[in-house]
């Protein structure tokens, strides 16, 4: 598990054991013996009959290995174990857990166990692809008008055979016209479904009319 994805985690299971009536006493609990650390507790917490519970927290699913050093952990403190993950991994885990008597409690599946800055980039990643699929991203190459007419031909075409058909060009020519057209960062990397590479094309042609006639104006101004 990532540094950030136990913390996020660990969040998620501190409000989840404040939900059940719990009070988090501390995190990340240093056990000493002999003055050495030999363990630390994600989680010390203490329900409303008075016990206290060690508490491990486990981003995915529980296997064996996380119910043993659950109970471990918990016997050094003299606590009672407690795991906090996504369900068991396994029946061995599921067994083991009743034979030790240590306390699941699962997570949501829809938990995002995230960072605030991991969240900010996937979400950047999905309105960048949301942009490039609509063709309003800003790329730098200049349009032509041979370019126009390939993106022209594909955004009033029916389907891609359609668009060859248009320009009087096979469909493997076709194709490494629009492959030409991506290196030179005109049409995205992505792959999309031709219903999206229409309306990308015709994004893409919206621009660049609107920026020849800004561009025009310009030239007129000066």
């Amino acid at each position: 598990m990532s540094k950030a994805k136990g913390l996020s985690s660990e969040r998620i299971a501190k409000r989840l054991l404040e939900s059940r009536g719990f009070h988090v006493l501390s995190s990340n609990h240093v056990i000493k013996e002999g003055g050495e650390k030999v363990a630390e507790v994600d989680i010390i917490a203490e329900d409303s009959n008075g016990y206290k519970y060690a508490v491990e927290v486990k981003a995915g699913k529980g296997d064996v290995n996380s119910i043993r050093q659950a109970y471990a952990n918990a016997m050094l403190c003299g606590y009672k174990p407690m795991l906090i993950c996504k369900g068991y991994a396994d029946d061995a885990a599921q067994k083991a857990a009743l034979k030790l008597d240590v306390e699941v409690v699962e997570l949501s599946e829809y938990y995002l166990l995230l960072e605030p800055e991991e969240l900010e980039i996937i979400i950047k990643k999905c309105v960048e692809e949301v942009f490039e699929t609509h063709g309003f991203l800003p790329y730098s190459a200049e349009v032509d008008k041979k370019d126009r007419k390939i993106l022209k031909s594909i955004s009033t075409a029916k389907d891609f055979d359609d668009a060859a058909k248009k320009i009087k060009v096979t469909r493997k020519e076709l194709g490494k016209k629009m492959e030409y057209l991506t290196t030179r960062g005109i049409l995205p990397k992505r792959s999309l479904s031709f219903r999206d590479l229409k309306r990308c094309c015709s994004s893409i042609l919206a621009r660049s009319e609107i920026m020849a006639k800004l561009n025009g104006i310009e030239r007129r101004l000066k």
